[in-house]
């Protein structure tokens, strides 16, 4: 053992010189901390892998017992965590500067399956087999990664498998949400820049392949030798193929000289650059220039570009359409359409369209042209939790206006349209008001010179409504069960007001008794017959005025606001506490108070003899009265037991239920209401009062004199079978079947009408036959009879037994009218049919054409348009639907004198490969004995396009030609203009 004493001895002897023994120490120090730590470190490789073998010379075991030396050798499976300095195994605060020769941000995590190397000269880390890297949002995964904690940087590639015969392992790098196949890729962390050989990688809807590619610190890529496509097969059915292209991140793609190649086959079909943007999955849109539409139409406006101009993504919520058409004989038109939508408040779209229209062979700027416009605004609320709900569907546009410049098959054959306003809100839980505005139109007939829609109807009103719920006033802390608690009130307001185009310069007489002097006067039955005259005339292909109507327009609008009509109407509905009778009868007293407000009031000056002048005044009046009233209503059962094999029971259901109202008399003339016009002579006494309202609106302008005491009464009636299932697995042996889900039958007596006190009876059926198959079915009955003026009536009574009370003298224009006598009595059966509806429609699918439609391939935003509008999209996952439906529509003006509809309905599609879809649409007018609109439409799914024909080969009119299209497009919406079309529409007369 060697001793200081030693040490020093021999010190003295050599006669070292201080600073040697000082640097001598430092170094023996050195050595004997650092060779513990070079002992645990492996050999320095020297050959890097070379490529195309497994792995090159100085490769580290795989397997942890053979090498143990191998300090940084990891777990097949486990995550590693490599620190920030490699060497102090820690993260340290101060940047010193060992720290200063990394600069990662953050923890660098990475893992192999086979094995991993670190160089302590070179800083040099190697992962061998399934290896990864992630730093931050930045993964890597590759055969074999390179990281160099000195350069920042990281190198990947794949490996050549010898049995495969093919390059696996490629690497794949994430950087947030883009993603990159590639062959090789060097990417620095620091600079956020890389070079990639062989990339792939997915850009919006469509992918980028390219040789070289550049990638920079915002994202951007360089490439070249480049092809874009949205067709994902390896081998991509289409591509634009251009020697640069620069993708703008998250934003657009932007190539150089470019030309198209479809299956291989380059096209001498180029450009000199092009933009193709993509949205943001959040977005709308991304803003950009519309390509418009060109073509010829024959119609007299020439040749046009339509549908052009730009896009404006406003934000997530909204997007904003600037369009504009221009054709060649000088018409043109503008138009702005937006979409909106705020997730859990409300969603719609606005289209707004003007167009300036002139037609002839040349331009002609002395002719007027024709202004059309249109206002379609679509607003649904999400009112969750809210007190306030807004709603919107507005459709309103000039008489021709779908007629020149809608190119929607549907609206160009529509003649009516209706729209409205809603807002409704609750204050507190009691009160509650709404609001809605409403616009009616119907836009005409079609004038054969002209050619264009004329005699349009339009009437727009607006209502409020302002109300109290019924609250029990003795309750209202709960109450204790005493009877009076149950004692109920409320009250309503509503106001109205109306404007029309349609001026009603005749007055109905129907009725009164007497004739009107100083106005045209016409019956209901006049009015009728004039109506059936004009639609006889219009199916004909004539024109006929309506002389009520006057045009909508400025120059009219004071003779239409002179017209208008308003009124306003309120109640105070009393609730009375509902009583048990016997047990099983429900009885409900009730009281109201209600009245009217007018603006508008008749006066009727008798001029002797039978001559009459009415005279409107304008002021403001009110019309009151109350009614009480009483309700029963109980249910009965019936069954009827079969116990057949599997038939078990049928079961009958009667709820029958009859009501009493009693309204005093408030006829008088002292009330105000009336006026008594008794000094006429031969007036029957329900002709000696006219009301001061009649035809104004309201209870005031429909009521007729003196008391009334209504009884109503009404049976519904359900019946259901009950049978055994077929099998017991379901642990149910037995299932209800309807048979009817509602029969029903309503009507009423008045006990104090001095004529007709019975009214029209209601019959009414609902049922589902066979489970998809619906029938609907509603008929008036009328118990009068009709007794005829003049003319030759012995085929309505046969041979010479015509009563004396319908027997009258011979007038020069036969008419019909109601007596005041009972159909039975006169011969003519028990009841006399005025109007009947029956509808009976069935829809045949598989299970699956029921479910909602989904798919991984589109937004949110898209899947809710395609649910809520499935009819417009095509769906190749359903082999086959079948609708069937079938209208019968009967009204009889008079026993001679009637109107029917009468139509079959069948659309439907099937596929006849899971590529290939056929759609149809057509239907049969049994009164016009022709086939109704007729559409076929064949759809073809060729991966990343689609193609689709459509044709109407019957129109249904001669008015609208029959017209077919072709498109093939490619399927992708940023390529939407990549597309060859052919068509001949419903607006082109040309030949097919």
């Amino acid at each position: 053992m060697i001793k200081l004493e030693n040490i020093k001895f021999i010190l003295r002897k050599i006669s070292i010189p201080p600073f040697i023994l000082w640097t001598g120490a430092n170094i023996l120090l050195f050595c004997l901390l650092a060779i513990p730590v070079l002992a645990q470190q492996p050999t320095p490789r020297t050959n890097p892998v070379a490529p195309n073998t497994q792995y090159g010379p100085g490769r580290v075991n795989s397997n942890p017992a053979s090498t143990k030396q191998n300090a940084p050798l990891i777990d097949k499976n486990a995550p590693v965590t490599l620190p920030a300095n490699p060497l102090t195994g820690k993260d340290s605060v101060s940047r010193d500067s060992v720290q200063a020769a990394s600069d990662f941000q953050t923890t660098v995590k990475y893992s192999s399956r086979d094995s991993s190397f670190f160089d302590n000269n070179t800083q040099t880390l190697e992962l061998f087999g399934d290896a990864q890297v992630t730093y931050g949002d930045i993964s890597l995964k590759a055969d074999y990664i390179r990281l160099n904690y000195t350069t920042n940087e990281v190198f990947a590639r794949g490996r050549y498998d010898s049995t495969a015969k093919k390059m696996v392992g490629l690497p794949v790098f994430k950087d947030g949400e883009g993603q990159y196949d590639t062959k090789e890729i060097r990417y620095n962390f620091k600079t956020k820049k890389g070079l990639i050989r062989g990339v792939v990688t997915s850009q919006g809807e469509g992918n980028i392949r390219g040789t070289n590619v550049k990638k920079d610190a915002e994202d951007n890529l360089y490439i070249r030798g480049a092809i874009y496509t949205t067709c994902n097969l390896a081998t991509p059915h289409f591509h634009i193929n251009a020697g640069k292209i620069k993708v703008v991140h998250n934003k657009q793609v932007v190539a150089g000289p470019f030309n198209l190649v479809i299956n291989q086959v380059p096209l001498p079909i180029g450009l000199p650059f092009g933009f193709f943007p993509f949205p943001k999955k959040k977005d709308i849109g991304v803003s950009g220039i519309l390509m418009p539409q060109y073509g010829e139409e024959p119609n007299g406006r020439g040749y046009y570009l339509r549908d052009g101009g730009y896009y404006w993504a406003v934000n997530e919520n909204i997007g904003l359409q600037f369009k504009g058409q221009i054709y060649s004989r000088g018409s043109w038109g503008l138009g702005l359409t937006s979409a909106y939508n705020k997730r859990y408040s409300f969603s719609g779209n606005v289209d707004l369209r003007f167009n300036l229209n002139r037609s002839g062979d040349r331009i002609d700027t002395t002719q007027s042209p024709r202004k059309d416009f249109a206002v379609i605004w679509s607003h649904a609320p999400q009112s969750i939790g809210k007190r306030g709900t807004f709603s919107a569907n507005v459709n309103i546009s000039s008489n021709s206006f779908n007629q020149f410049n809608s190119f929607d098959q549907q609206r160009y054959i529509s003649n009516v349209a209706g729209s409205s306003v809603q807002y409704s809100r609750s204050f507190g839980q009691y009160v509650r008001a709404s609001a809605n505005a409403r616009v009616n139109q119907q836009f005409g007939q079609t004038n054969r010179v002209t050619n264009i829609r004329e005699l349009g109807r339009t009437d727009a009103s607006t209502n409020f409504n302002l109300g109290v719920n019924q609250i029990a006033p003795f309750a209202l802390r709960g109450g204790s069960g005493r009877w009076y608690e149950s004692f109920r009130v409320g009250f309503d307001f509503s106001g109205s007001a109306g404007v029309s185009n349609t001026i009603r310069r005749q007055l109905d007489t129907t009725g009164l008794g007497f004739r009107v002097v100083g106005r045209q006067a016409v019956s209901r039955v006049e009015l009728i017959r004039d109506s059936l005259r004009r639609v006889e005339a219009i199916r004909q292909g004539q024109t006929v005025a309506d002389p009520n109507l006057i045009a909508f327009n400025m120059a009219n609008l004071p003779t239409i606001l002179k017209n208008a009509q308003i009124e306003g109407r309120y109640s105070i509905p009393i609730g009375l506490p509902n009583l048990k009778l016997l047990r099983y009868i429900n009885l409900t007293p009730g009281f109201s108070f209600s009245g009217d407000i007018y603006t508008k009031r008749l006066n009727y000056s008798y001029l002797g003899g039978d001559s009459v002048r009415v005279d409107t005044t304008k002021g403001l009046y009110t019309v009151y009265n109350f009614a009480v009233s009483a309700s029963m209503n109980t249910r009965l059962y019936g069954t009827v037991f079969l116990r057949g094999k599997r038939l078990e029971a049928i079961r009958h259901t009667l709820a029958p239920s009859v009501s009493f109202s009693y309204v005093p008399n408030f006829s008088d003339p002292s009330f105000g209401f009336f006026q008594d016009l008794s000094m006429i002579p031969g007036l029957r006494p329900t002709q000696q009062r006219v009301s001061r309202f009649r035809g104004l609106g309201g209870t005031a302008g429909s009521s007729l004199p003196g008391a009334s005491a209504f009884i109503s009464f009404g049976i519904v009636n359900q019946l259901e079978m009950k049978v055994r299932t077929r099998d017991d697995t379901t642990g149910q042996p037995f299932r209800k079947i309807s048979l009817f889900d509602n029969i029903s039958l309503t009507g009423s007596y008045n006990l104090l009408a001095q004529e007709y006190p019975l009214s029209p009876l209601q019959l009414s059926a609902n049922t589902q036959i066979f489970k998809n198959i619906s029938f609907n079915f509603s008929s008036t009955f009328d118990p009068y009879a009709y007794r005829l003026f003049g003319g030759n009536y012995s085929y309505l009574f046969p041979g010479n037994a015509i009563p004396e009370y319908l027997q009258s003298p011979i007038i020069t224009q036969p008419n019909f009218t109601r007596v005041n006598y009972y159909a039975i009595q006169a011969g003519q059966g028990l009841l006399r049919m005025t109007n009947m509806q029956a509808y009976l429609s069935t829809r045949l699918a598989p299970k699956s054409a029921n479910k909602p439609k989904q798919s991984p391939n589109a937004s949110d935003a898209t899947m809710r348009s395609i649910n809520a509008n499935p009819d417009l999209y095509v769906d190749f996952n359903v082999p086959w639907t079948l609708n069937v439906s079938y209208t019968l529509g009967i009204n009889k003006f008079t026993p001679t004198e009637s109107s029917v509809i009468q139509a079959l309905t069948l659309t439907g599609d099937f596929s006849l490969t899971p590529k290939w879809k056929f759609t149809f649409q057509s239907g049969y007018d049994f009164q016009a004995m022709s086939p109704s609109l007729t559409t076929i439409g064949i759809s073809r799914d060729l991966h990343c396009w689609e193609m689709n024909f459509n044709w109407t080969p019957f129109a249904g009119s001669s008015f609208r030609a029959s017209n077919y299209s072709f498109d093939l497009r490619a399927r992708s919406a940023i390529l939407q203009e990549l597309k060859l079309s052919r068509r001949r529409t419903f607006y082109d007369r040309g030949g097919f």
